[in-house]
């Protein structure tokens, strides 16, 4: 049985809690390092962008444990993993949504059993993502799910390459603030992330590419995307631009993609970004915009272009 720890409650961290009480998951300690626990009530039952059942009885039991509908969860205090005794609690999975250790030297310094980086890792660790490469997995004990940009391009890609064949694509993810920005601009100028991130449009990069090709090895070379960041707090939007090898119409292409379950083809004229906030869905595909191009004329009867 799997007993999970979160290293990190942060927004990442705070996201994947709360899903997996909703989906009863046995989790039991939660490191959060000068958290006041006379806060925790509040921290969980309000939140800036995403709406989750407000209604769960919530108690705290002393300084470091809580309950939460009848859960007990035990808080932990410290930024070194060294001093965490994860296993006094039976913790044998561990997220870590810390954006620290990601490596695999580091993440074993947590002396768990099973670890998952919420982010790309910074060495050759393994990455495995659902939808991508999952069927491959074989028990690596410190794995990465990559990032939230890897998470829904690379199911609508792996579809792409599997029955179409991606000869190049490139894309740009027009992507919202993160904490790493700064509210306002700082003379700790280290690239234009340090300029103020509510009202800009900053050009910054992404590491979706190596991320893609670690989970989609046969992409290496084929596929090259850029980034920008703009003052929303929520929701990404992914122009992604593909060269298929294979003749299709688009709407044979939409219909293909619409039958898997974790791509959802949207027909609505109306909605906007924040629409979009708490989806589970991690593909959403705009049908109706007016992006959405198939150069099937003569010039470009061997491809089919379009923007997703």
């Amino acid at each position: 049985m799997a007993t999970i720890g979160i290293n990190g409650f942060g927004r990442i961290g705070k996201i994947i809690f709360l899903q997996l009480i909703e989906k009863n998951a046995n989790v039991v300690a939660l490191n959060v390092p000068d958290f006041d626990i006379n806060n925790i009530e509040t921290y969980l039952r309000h939140d800036s962008v995403h709406n989750y059942n407000t209604d769960w009885n919530i108690e705290i039991v002393n300084e470091s444990m809580f309950r939460i509908q009848n859960k007990v969860i035990h808080i932990l205090n410290s930024r070194v993993a060294k001093d965490l005794n994860w296993k006094k609690y039976g913790v044998n999975y561990l997220i870590d949504a810390s954006g620290v250790y990601l490596t695999r030297d580091k993440a074993k310094e947590h002396n768990v059993e099973y670890i998952i980086m919420c982010a790309p890792p910074k060495d050759n660790t393994p990455s495995f993502m659902v939808n991508g490469n999952h069927e491959s997995y074989n028990g690596e004990n410190i794995v990465s799910n990559s990032s939230c940009t890897s998470n829904s391009i690379i199911p609508v890609l792996k579809v792409l390459n599997d029955n179409y064949i991606i000869e190049n694509a490139n894309f740009i993810t027009i992507h919202s603030s993160t904490s790493s920005q700064q509210i306002v601009d700082t003379v700790k100028f280290k690239n234009r992330t340090s300029r103020s991130c509510i009202n800009n449009i900053i050009p910054h990069t992404t590491g979706a590419s190596k991320s893609i090709y670690k989970i989609l090895p046969d992409l290496k070379d084929r596929i090259f995307g850029t980034s920008v960041r703009v003052p929303v707090s929520n929701v990404s939007l992914i122009d992604l631009n593909v060269h298929l090898r294979k003749n299709i119409k688009l709407e044979d292409l939409l219909s293909k993609l619409n039958s898997y379950d974790f791509i959802n083809i949207d027909e609505s004229n109306f909605k906007i970004s924040c629409d979009y906030n708490t989806t589970k869905c991690p593909s959403i595909i705009d049908s109706k915009g007016e992006w959405l191009y198939d150069f099937s004329d003569p010039f470009y009867k061997e491809n089919i272009y379009f923007l997703v």
